[in-house]
Formats: C-alpha cells, sequence, structure tokens
C-alpha cells in the first residue's frame, strides 16, 4: 500500500534505521523474511535506538526466533502485559538497540485498557523505506492515547509530532473507535487540533475511568496480575541478569585501564572495575617481617577482590578485572626462582576462572610511548610472555591493543556482548 501524500511518519525519524546496513534494518528485513505481520510504533527517542514494534499475535513465535537468530538477546521482563523485550549491540557503530515487541494495543500502567485495534491497524500499515509503518491516522491516535494513558503528560517531542500528524488524521482509525463514547475521540480530535494539550492532559484521568468502566472484569484482572508479577520481577531476573566477569590482561602500556574506562561507561549493563594487579613496587614494606606477611597474605587479597566482583556481579554488574592472578603464570625474575615458582602457581589458582580473559597485544616500543616506565625492549620480552599464556590458558582471547581506542573498545564489546547471547543460549 503506497504512503498517503504528505505522510510524515518516515524511517529516517528513527536513528536505528537510518543506515541500511544496521542491525535493525537486518532485524526488520529478516521479520519480512519469516512472514512476520508487524509495524513500527514508535523509536529513536534518547540516547539508545529503541523500537516498540506491533507484530500480530499468531506471528509472535516467528518473530521471537528471528531476534534471537540475529544474535539478540531476550532481557526478561513480568508485569509487562504482551511487551517482549530485546536487545541487541550493532558492531557497525558499537551502539545499542532495544526492541520492544508487543501484540496488543493496551494501554494503562498494567496495560489494563485494552483496544482491540491491532489486527485493524497492522492491515492499514504502510511501507516506506522498506519499513512498515503506522497509517499516519492511526500513529496520531496511538501516540494521543500513549500519552495520556501511559505517561499522563506530552513531552515536547510528542507534541511537536502530534502538532504535524493531527491535520491529516480523521475519527476512523481503529483505536479512534476504540475510545470510550463517555468521552468521545471528536473531543479529543478537536483540542488536540486546537493545541489545547493542557485540556488533553486534564481529560486523561476521565478517559482512564470511563475506559475502566467498559470492561471492569478486565482492568481489574490484568491490574491485579501485573501488580503481582512486578512484586516478585526483580527475584526472578536476578538470576538471567547476573554479570559476567572480564579480565584484562597485558604488559604495562598496554591499555588496559583505558579499555576498562570505556567498557565501564560504553556497555549496556552497568559495570565496575576491579584491580587485581599483584604486585606494586611503590608501596613495598621495607622490613623482612611485613614482606613475608605480605607474601603470605597476597592469596587472601586476591580472593578479596574476586568476591568484590563476585558481589558485583550477583548484582546484575559486569566485573571487568585490570590485571588478574593469571599474572602468576609469567616467569619469575630475580633470585630464588625455585621457591617463587610453586608459589606462583598457587597464586594463579587461587581464584576461579572469569568469563573472559581479553590480552591486550601491543608492540614494545608502542607501550614505552603509552607508559614510558620500561625500555621497549623490556615490553617486548612480557609481550611474548604474555602472548605465551594463550598455552596455558585455553579460553585466552587476543585483542589486537596496536589500534584506536574506539577500535579496540568496539571489539572488547562485542566479545562481551558474544559471551552474554551465548549464556543466555545454554
Amino acid at each position: 500500500m503506497p504512503m498517503p501524500a504528505g505522510a510524515l511518519s518516515a524511517p529516517s525519524r528513527h536513528p536505528a534505521l537510518r543506515r541500511p546496513d544496521s542491525l535493525a534494518r537486518r532485524v526488520l528485513a529478516d521479520l519480512d523474511a519469516a512472514a512476520v505481520r508487524w509495524c513500527v510504533l514508535r523509536g529513536g527517542a534518547g540516547d539508545r535506538d529503541d523500537l516498540d514494534v506491533l507484530v500480530a499475535a499468531a506471528d509472535l513465535p516467528r518473530a521471537l526466533a528471528v531476534l534471537k537468530a540475529c544474535g539478540l538477546l531476550r532481557l526478561p521482563a513480568y508485569g509487562r502485559g504482551t511487551h517482549v523485550f530485546f536487545l541487541g549491540l550493532d558492531a557497525a557503530t558499537s551502539s545499542w538497540v532495544q526492541f520492544d515487541l508487543v501484540t496488543e494495543l493496551a494501554y494503562g500502567r498494567h496495560a489494563e485498557l485494552p483496544t482491540g485495534a491491532e489486527d485493524g491497524c497492522l492491515a492499514r500499515r504502510v511501507r516506506r523505506d522498506g519499513v512498515w509503518l503506522l497509517r499516519p491516522e492511526d500513529e496520531f491516535w496511538a501516540l494521543l492515547l500513549h500519552c495520556l494513558l501511559d505517561k499522563r503528560a506530552f513531552a515536547s517531542r510528542h507534541l511537536h509530532r502530534l502538532d504535524r500528524l493531527h491535520g491529516r488524521t480523521s475519527l476512523h482509525s481503529p483505536l479512534a473507535a476504540a475510545v470510550p463514547a463517555a468521552v468521545g475521540s471528536a473531543l479529543l480530535l478537536r483540542q488536540a487540533r486546537a493545541r489545547k494539550w493542557a485540556a488533553l492532559e486534564s481529560q486523561g484521568g476521565a478517559l482512564r475511568r470511563a475506559w475502566r468502566r467498559t470492561r471492569p472484569l478486565t482492568t481489574v484482572r490484568r491490574s491485579a496480575g501485573s501488580a503481582a508479577l512486578r512484586l516478585v520481577e526483580r527475584p526472578l531476573q536476578a538470576w538471567s541478569r547476573r554479570g559476567a566477569s572480564v579480565a584484562l590482561l597485558g604488559p604495562d602500556g598496554a591499555g588496559k585501564s583505558t579499555l576498562a574506562k570505556g567498557i565501564e561507561s560504553a556497555f549496556f549493563f552497568p559495570v565496575r572495575r576491579v584491580y587485581m594487579g599483584l604486585w606494586k613496587a611503590d608501596d613495598a614494606p621495607a622490613g623482612a617481617v611485613a614482606r613475608t606477611l605480605r607474601i603470605m597474605l597476597r592469596p587472601l587479597v586476591a580472593w578479596g577482590r574476586y568476591l568484590t566482583g563476585l558481589g558485583h556481579r550477583l548484582l546484575g554488574r559486569t566485573a571487568v578485572f585490570d590485571r588478574y592472578v593469571y599474572d602468576a603464570l609469567l616467569p619469575p625474575r630475580g633470585s630464588l626462582r625455585w621457591l617463587k615458582r610453586p608459589y606462583f602457581q598457587l597464586i594463579s589458582r587461587s581464584c576461579p576462572r572469569p568469563h573472559l580473559v581479553l590480552l591486550l597485544d601491543v608492540p614494545g616500543r608502542v607501550m614505552h610511548v603509552r607508559s614510558g616506565e620500561y625500555d621497549p625492549a623490556h615490553l617486548e620480552t612480557e609481550r611474548a610472555h604474555y602472548r605465551r599464556l594463550r598455552q596455558r590458558i585455553p579460553d585466552l582471547e587476543h585483542v589486537d591493543a596496536d589500534r584506536p581506542p574506539d577500535v579496540v573498545l568496539a571489539d572488547a564489546l562485542s566479545r562481551i556482548w558474544r559471551h552474554y547471547v551465548e549464556r543466555a543460549g545454554r
């Protein structure tokens, strides 16, 4: 069906859809290939590329399979009506894309105000630049009811959109027909055309009450069920949303701290950094007794830092370890090497294996410029020692860190996200 002349509902309004090769575009194209009936409701607001997508109820199983096949992670939610949330990482831009699939056009805090208009809206959908969209008049009513019944206020971006749509809408939308007669869609449309937004907001309470009176049992059942599920939502999500552990290895100047800070600021889930360095020369005790005590306590210190990371993970955060006990696998230096080797072996096994180990590999001359602490030859030797750790740590992943920081960060984010997706599929 062609888009009506002058229609303003264009994919370019949604940041996630502007690039033809974006993750969101690929997902929507795969929905078409799977014969899923869908259309975009809203999207593109805020810092992330969030898309609200209406899907035919009968096609939902195929839609879920498509999103999983595209590498998106389902985010468990409870008491949210028919909403199904998915999250994906667009590797080309290191941006996050969140899909909110819904099979019902229902409003209210607990989706207790159904419209029954979803099939009608899907039958009237229009296609623009390869994307299915609501017909402009249906978009107007969907957004107006969203503001009145869900948000109970008009955000500036929504006012701008409604102001551009109201001249092209009518009372023939299935959503307009769902408005209770006690309030009347004609009154709402007149006030919108007159830009009486304050008067419209004042109608919200009356509209909700009138809607509840049309289906009192449905309203009570949905409200009670949703409220009960939301009370236990956090405990139910605790296991599925547990955080992962990531260890960053490499000599001084490899960029571990820089990468850890980047992950902390760019990853979707909360991130906490934990320093796991084993030896620090700047605060080494001078006395023999103090030095011996420190050597004896070092495994306990490492374990304590690991427990700090575990605590973050149990709270749903990603724990990023700057260094790890695997540093003890490097060849010992100085005197008494025969004694240090078994001690270092003990240290290297003192903490459980992290989910992901990233070795930042950088030429010695580059690390010298970055840190300035050791000469290039020494750092190149350290680099060779770290490279040989791949024989001792089977899951260790090599990261070329001799690239711009944003490229290294994008690489690391993709690897961490892959772990989350793979874990969810087990």
